[in-house]
């Protein structure tokens, strides 16, 4: 709503546009103050120029007719907060709101000359749309003005509420205390860098439990009550992506036919519906099934980012139109147990995700013999706190580098070293794999805050990214464990390899899992 306090007609009287140029007008109470006034002896285009100047350039100070400050980003960083307002977080429903930014930050920055009654059209554009959405008595060619008064009156309400969620940020410091382990942080960390991780451990370990409390942690519940998560247990007849996504049932309904849903698929619409925020999918025992069966359409669309990224679902929908958006905000989890009942997993699955396996140690096992009783379940998140994590995510995804270039150099060594030696074997990694590296740095450099150790970081990647691909006999792995073990002197790589060598030499056979 606040996007439209830019686009108000204005009342009242200034002397001169003086006053919009101090620092103090960069506040959000201007907004509203400004659509009280109209200037004298200035003229419009010039005014709403200022007005125009000023909102993009919030947070920078104007001096001497200057904005100092990172410019370009602070106008294009406004664009995506002023469309988030607007479209409540879904970009694929910005249409013109996206072009209308658009020409005022253009403008701003100079790459197009100011046209009033091209400024006028996109201002009334966007505060009828805001108008709209927010239910208030309007008609396209009535005077606008006092259905503005009703919006004004609706931002001041909630000013406080939406300042507070936009200041809020996600790090691992401000989170309970059962979330700062080192499991839970490399579990969260790899949330932020891709939404697709596989927890691997024995029967009873607590895989289940940290992706479930986590979830929960972050809960919120649509205007029906329904949560943002869901726990679903993988079934051994899981053969086909039916128990995933459902099936059109031609003699449902009387024989009409009818689309049988799943919950997935219900945690799926809700997930469109709620685009700011976080939706977690957790599949229990995800490998007692072929994994590849059930689950091969997620894995595509987990690759693809934007509006065409659709689920085509025969005889779903109005109509049976069978289009259903993936969403990009849906986070999967799967947990896999290691034991003869279960299936293990291939290439292409290991390649997508993080995986990250659970071994407790001696001591936090045994703590349980002196437990009174189990931990309580876990408080929800304060308001904002899991919009802040699906921001930081996307962030991430989308390319943000929070690195620092010495930084950067130091992963390219690591693992153009690690590159020669799997090459030699075919087990060199691609494109995918260096991307998702670099997005797992710079998701640790965010939420471990000034804790952030990049030495830490790059470990956990070779353990999590890397490691899970091997497998094979002694002739075909046993000289490549060796030349491994020489580059990896991370504390969870080099304990790994060792392992998987061990195991090599007793069994003369080895895999991660």
């Amino acid at each position: 709503m606040f996007a439209a306090l830019l686009l108000l007609p204005v009342t009242g009287k200034v002397n001169d546009s003086s006053p919009l140029q101090e620092d103090g007008f960069a506040e959000r109470t201007f907004w509203m103050d400004a659509a009280e006034v109209k200037p004298v002896g200035v003229s419009e285009d010039a005014y709403i120029l200022e007005l125009t100047k000023l909102f993009f350039a919030t947070g920078s100070r104007y001096k001497d007719g200057q904005f100092s400050g990172a410019i370009d980003y602070d106008y294009k960083s406004r664009i995506d907060d002023l469309i988030a307002l607007c479209n409540r977080g879904c970009k694929m429903r910005a249409g013109s709101l996206t072009t209308a930014f658009k020409y005022f930050a253009d403008v701003y920055a100079g790459k197009l000359e100011f046209d009033y009654s091209v400024a006028e059209f996109m201002r009334n554009l966007i505060a009828s749309q805001l108008i709209a959405e927010e239910g208030i008595d309007y008609e396209q060619g009535d005077d606008v003005l006092p259905a503005m008064h009703q919006l004004i009156d609706l931002a001041a309400k909630n000013s406080s509420k939406a300042s507070s969620r936009e200041k809020r940020t996600f790090q691992l410091n401000n989170l309970p205390a059962e979330f700062k382990t080192d499991f839970s942080r490399r579990y969260i960390t790899s949330l932020l860098a891709k939404p697709f991780v596989i927890l691997a451990g024995n029967s009873g370990t607590g895989k289940t439990r940290i992706s479930k409390r986590f979830a929960k942690y972050l809960e919120v519940l649509d205007e029906d009550g329904e949560p943002n998560w869901l726990l679903v247990p993988v079934g051994a007849d899981w053969t086909d992506n039916t128990k995933v996504l459902g099936f059109f049932n031609p003699i449902a309904d009387g024989g009409k036919g009818a689309y049988e849903e799943t919950g997935i698929l219900r945690l799926i619409e809700r997930a469109n519906a709620n685009p700011e925020v976080p939706y977690f999918l957790i599949l229990d025992e995800m490998n007692l099934s072929h994994v590849e069966r059930y689950f091969s359409d997620f894995l595509s669309h987990m690759e693809t980012i934007g509006e065409d990224n659709l689920i085509v679902l025969d005889g779903y929908g109005d109509g049976g139109a069978g289009r259903l958006p993936y969403p990009q905000n849906l986070f999967v989890v799967g947990t896999v147990n290691i034991d003869e009942t279960t299936y293990m997993f291939s290439p292409k699955v290991l390649d997508r995700a993080n995986v990250i396996e659970f071994k407790p140690s001696k001591a936090e096992v045994l703590a349980g013999f002196k437990a009174i009783e189990d931990a309580p379940d876990v408080a929800v998140a304060a308001s904002g706190v899991p919009q802040a994590f699906l921001r930081l995510a996307k962030d991430i995804w989308e390319g943000a580098n929070y690195i620092s270039e010495d930084d950067a150099n130091a992963i390219f060594e690591k693992f153009g070293k690690l590159y020669e030696e799997l090459e030699k074997c075919g087990y060199e990694f691609a494109f995918r794999t260096v991307r998702e590296v670099r997005m797992y740095v710079n998701a640790a450099h965010e939420l471990d805050g000034e804790n952030y150790e990049l030495e830490r970081s790059v470990d956990e990647q070779i353990v999590q990214k890397v490691l899970p691909k091997l497998h094979g006999n002694k002739r075909e792995i046993g000289n490549l464990l060796k030349s491994l073990k020489d580059i990896c002197d991370g504390e969870l790589s080099s304990v790994k390899i060792s392992q998987m060598a061990a195991k090599l030499d007793n069994v003369q056979y080895a895999s991660f899992i």
